[in-house]
């Protein structure tokens, strides 16, 4: 079950909303099956001979302690200063697609236990907050409610509503038998909004602003090793990027730059300005503070030669660009024998963030192949949610092979392409890559992470299905060889572990998938 938590204005609008026929026409069965004094069928409202509600009075009985004590239910003018939190909570419940479907009695015991949680209506308080719970649909209901206490009018600002949220979700799986998912963990980014996605649709856009820009965002990360850098990253990705600098230094020096904003072009507001995202509001590990720790975890790569005499057209010389694929390749298979050899401490968390560079590098250099949009799309916006570490931005400690895994990824960022000619060693690295993403899904799922893990397992799906039929032949056909492995009940090999497990960091990736047990 999964929460999610909104603020806002107008309580008629989101009544109207979600008593309504939906977007397209998808609310169906629309009913009031909870309500902050147990008697939901006072609440439901009279349906009129063209189908539509008549809301007025439900409007009316949610919306009376807000109008009795003067609190407004219209959004204030922004001229005055930073428009403050509307008193309206909306919450959202969702079941997993294979939940079984519950009653209307069921769902009313989840929201008054949600309602109690967050201290917007504690059971027994005459003085708490008006709500209603709205359905219209199997595996969901809607919660709205006006934060102002229905004796004293006072207004209530519930603390952590969001991880009480969660942790009643949690609760409620357990009793009756849903899907588990994971505990809050601090990490997630920001989704795109409805009106986003809106958005999206009406410009003929595959995807949202925010999407487009974190991806790019990531790319021009592993491409650069500074800020002036990433800057420049942004703008060759056609990304508007505004640098925001501090006090200028002495003698003309030119300000360092303190943070950065970053609009996707076309998208602009109701005045034709840009839409602007700060890094932060994009990811936590976006935010300039964080990059600058990021480009810190590992030391500066051997740069790439470039092409030499009027031979070459490409900027890198062929065999400088299949020395850098061979070297990412080995850095992959070292990472992936590591993880394979039962590391699950800080270092491995490590390896699972630096995977994620890998992963964007890869997408840069296979771009221009027939798989390149999928791989940077689909595999990254799944293995992306795998990666991060909860409680925490980045990981606390890079051990060596995460540095080179690290390493390896921003030289071949910065090989930009395998070539007109590459599909080959394209396909070496999908496929390697598939094998360290399947790893790092063994590691989630070693870390009792489900719901990471089966991020990682369906980045490993995409990245094994966008390799064509004709490139080298699977690592491994399963999504983890030490979950294999455990349920066979032996014990992972390490790199060193004899002749027959034994691994070296040139070795072929073919050799050393022969040589090492298939995945389930």
């Amino acid at each position: 079950m999964i929460a999610k938590v909104s603020r806002g204005w107008r309580a008629e609008g989101l009544i109207r909303y979600l008593m309504g026929p939906g977007r397209f026409n998808e609310h169906t069965g629309q009913r009031v099956v909870a309500s902050w004094d147990g008697a939901p069928e006072k609440h439901q409202p009279a349906q009129d001979v063209d189908g539509s509600w008549d809301l007025r009075g439900l409007v009316g009985a949610v919306s009376a302690p807000a109008v009795a004590a003067g609190v407004g239910l219209r959004e204030p003018s922004a001229e005055a200063g930073r428009v403050p939190r509307g008193p309206v909570w909306h919450c959202s419940l969702r079941n997993a697609p294979g939940d079984p479907v519950l009653s209307d009695a069921q769902w009313a015991e989840v929201v008054e236990d949600l309602m109690d949680r967050t201290g917007i209506a504690l059971r027994g308080d005459l003085d708490g907050c008006r709500w209603v719970a709205i359905r219209h649909a199997d595996d969901h209901v809607h919660v709205a409610a006006v934060l102002v206490r229905q004796e004293s009018g006072k207004r209530v600002h519930p603390f952590r509503d969001f991880v009480r949220a969660r942790e009643t979700c949690r609760d409620w799986e357990r009793k009756l038998g849903l899907a588990p998912t994971a505990a809050a963990d601090r990490s997630s980014v920001t989704g795109p909004t409805q009106a986003e996605q809106e958005k999206a649709l009406r410009r003929g856009v595959e995807e949202t602003s925010r999407e487009w820009l974190r991806r790019m965002s990531r790319v021009a990360a592993v491409q650069a090793r500074d800020p002036e850098g990433f800057v420049a990253a942004l703008k060759d990705l056609g990304v508007l990027v505004r640098a925001r600098r501090g006090p200028e230094g002495q003698a003309g020096e030119r300000a360092a730059m303190v943070g950065y904003s970053v609009a996707a072009p076309g998208d602009v507001t109701a005045t034709g300005q840009p839409v602007w995202f700060s890094g932060r509001t994009l990811a936590r590990d976006l935010s300039l503070p964080n990059l600058v720790r990021r480009w810190g975890s590992a030391p500066p790569p051997a740069p790439v030669a470039p092409a030499a005499g009027r031979r070459h057209r490409a900027s890198v010389a062929p065999q400088e660009r299949v020395a850098v694929i061979d070297e990412a390749v080995s850095a992959m298979e070292h990472a992936t024998a590591t993880l394979a050899s039962g590391e699950t401490g800080v270092s491995a968390d490590g390896i699972a963030h630096a995977a994620g560079d890998m992963l964007s590098a890869v997408g840069v250099v296979t771009g221009r192949q027939d798989a390149g949009e999928r791989v940077r799309r689909e595999a990254g916006d799944q293995f992306d949610r795998a990666v991060r570490v909860p409680q925490q931005v980045l990981p606390a400690r890079w051990s060596p092979v995460a540095q080179t895994l690290r390493q390896s990824a921003w030289r071949l960022a910065s090989v930009r392409t395998v070539g007109r000619h590459g599909e080959g060693d394209g396909a070496r690295l999908v496929l390697a890559l598939a094998t360290l993403v399947a790893e790092v899904a063994a590691l989630r799922e070693a870390q009792s992470r489900l719901a990471q893990a089966r991020a990682a397992q369906r980045s490993c799906g995409v990245l094994r299905a966008s390799v064509p039929r004709s490139g080298p032949r699977a690592a491994s056909s399963g999504p983890g060889r030490r979950s294999a492995q455990r349920s066979a009940g032996q014990r992972p090999q390490s790199p060193s572990a004899g002749p027959q497990g034994a691994w070296s960091p040139h070795q072929p990736a073919h050799q050393e998938s022969q040589g090492r047990g298939r995945g389930r």
